[in-house]
C-alpha cells in the first residue's frame, strides 16, 4: 500500500450525534487515514419531528478531518468529485444514494476507477413498493445498488434489503449506527448509584419502578402507545413511574393522557445529548415504541448503560440487538396492552431486570466503535486487493 496509510473517504449528508465521535476515534487510527465530506449543512436546522434544533453539546471539541462541501447541483458535485479523485483514496464510502448528488458522485467515482461502497439503513419492512412509485423503485433500484463494489448496511435487515432488491450479493462490511458504549456506561454509572436517593427527592419510593422513554413526540415514534401502556401498568402496579424525555407535536395529547397521573410522571422536555446518560442511569427499563424506525440508536445507548429494553416490532435494531426474553423484549406496533404486560413482568422481578440488563450490555458490545473501525480496516484491505 506504500509508505502512506491508505485513505478512507466518507461522504454523508450531515454530521450526526453518533457518527462524529466515531470519526474522531477513527482519525486517531494509525493503520489508515480518514477524510469526511458533508454535502449538506443542517447543524442549526430545526428537526421537523421535534420542532426545534437538536442540541449536540457533546460534539464541542471533537476533532477529525472533515469539510462541509455542499453538493447542490452538477457543478458542486463535479467539484467534490475532483476533490476526492485528487486524494487517490483506497475506498470511498457513500451514505445513501440520496440526495441525487450522492448517486451522481458514486457514478463518477466508479467510472474513474475508484472503489466505492454504499452505507444503507433501508429495510424491506420500512419500504413502500405499492403503486406506480413502487414499480418504478423495483426497476430503478437494482442497477443503483449493483453500482457499488461493496455494501455497508447498518444491520441484518438492511443487508437483506440490499440483497433482495438488487438480486445480487456484494461483499458486506457492516457500518452500524453505534453509540459510544464506553461513554454512556461511564457517564450513567454515578446516576445509577444515586438512583434510590433521586427517587426520594422526587417524592417517589426507593423501590418504585421507573419506565424511561427518550423519543420525539411525533406519530412515527409513537409516544402515545408508551403513555397508554404506562397508564395500564399503573392500574396493575401503583409503583410504576414514567420519565418521558422529549418534545414534539403530540405534546398536548401526551399531557392529556397523563393528567390523572402527574404525581407519577416526570416530563423533562428535550434534553442535551450530554444529559442523556443521567436519565438512562436513573431508570429501570427503557422503551422505544416507534411505529417505523429503521434502526433506533437510543436502543444502543440504553443497552450500553445496562438497561433492559422493550421495543416495538417497528424498531429495526431489535433484529441485531434483542433476543426476546434475554437481552430485551419486543411487542407488536401500537399494542399498548402487550407493552404493559411486558413491563409488568419486568416490574415484578429485580433479578429479571438485572439479568436482562447484563445481557443487553453484552449484546450491544458487538456494536461499538472498535468493531466499526475493524470493519473499515477490512474494507480497505478488500479495496486494495481488487
Amino acid at each position: 500500500m506504500g509508505a502512506n496509510p491508505p485513505l478512507l473517504v466518507i461522504v454523508q449528508d450531515c454530521e450526526t450525534q453518533f457518527d462524529a465521535p466515531l470519526y474522531a476515534e477513527m482519525a486517531r487510527e494509525e493503520d489508515f487515514a480518514l477524510r469526511v465530506y458533508y454535502t449538506q449543512t443542517r447543524a442549526d436546522a430545526t428537526d421537523p419531528e421535534l420542532g426545534l434544533a437538536p442540541r449536540w453539546d457533546h460534539l464541542m471539541g471533537i476533532r477529525y478531518p472533515h469539510a462541509h462541501q455542499p453538493a447542490r447541483g452538477l457543478v458542486d458535485t463535479l467539484r467534490l468529485f475532483w476533490t476526492i479523485h485528487a486524494l487517490r483514496p483506497v475506498h470511498v464510502l457513500l451514505s445513501g444514494y440520496y440526495p441525487p448528488a450522492h448517486l451522481l458522485l458514486a457514478i463518477l467515482l466508479r467510472l474513474a476507477g475508484h472503489s466505492i461502497g454504499l452505507r444503507s439503513d433501508n429495510t424491506l419492512a420500512h419500504s413502500d413498493f405499492a403503486g406506480w412509485k413502487g414499480r418504478m423503485k423495483r426497476v430503478l433500484l437494482p442497477p443503483i445498488l449493483r453500482l457499488y463494489h461493496c455494501w455497508h448496511p447498518v444491520g441484518r435487515a438492511a443487508e437483506a434489503y440490499l440483497e433482495t432488491i438488487s438480486g445480487v450479493r456484494r461483499p458486506v462490511f457492516c457500518f452500524p449506527y453505534a453509540a459510544d458504549n464506553a461513554w454512556f456506561s461511564r457517564e450513567s454509572a454515578p446516576w445509577r448509584a444515586h438512583r434510590a436517593a433521586w427517587r426520594v427527592e422526587q417524592g417517589w419510593g426507593e423501590g418504585d419502578f421507573v419506565v424511561l422513554g427518550v423519543l420525539k413526540w411525533h406519530p412515527r415514534e409513537d409516544p402515545l402507545t408508551l403513555v397508554r401502556a404506562f397508564v395500564e401498568l399503573r392500574g396493575i402496579d401503583p409503583r410504576a413511574r414514567l420519565v418521558l424525555v422529549g418534545d414534539g407535536v403530540l405534546r398536548g395529547e401526551v399531557e392529556a393522557l397523563l393528567k390523572d397521573h402527574r404525581e407519577a410522571v416526570l416530563l423533562p422536555g428535550y434534553v442535551s445529548y450530554s444529559d442523556l446518560p443521567r436519565w438512562y442511569g436513573l431508570a429501570d427499563v427503557f422503551v422505544h415504541p416507534a411505529h417505523t424506525e429503521p434502526w433506533g440508536v437510543s436502543v444502543n445507548e440504553a443497552m450500553a448503560t445496562g438497561l433492559p429494553v422493550v421495543v416495538s416490532e417497528g424498531v429495526g435494531a431489535r433484529l441485531d440487538l434483542i433476543v426476546p426474553g434475554e437481552s430485551g423484549e419486543v411487542f407488536p406496533v401500537g399494542d399498548a396492552s402487550a407493552l404493559a404486560e411486558r413491563l409488568r413482568r419486568l416490574a415484578a422481578s429485580t433479578e429479571l431486570r438485572q439479568a436482562m440488563g447484563e445481557a443487553a450490555r453484552a449484546a450491544v458490545a458487538a456494536f461499538d466503535y472498535a468493531h466499526t473501525r475493524q470493519a473499515m480496516r477490512a474494507v480497505l484491505d478488500y479495496a486494495d486487493a481488487r
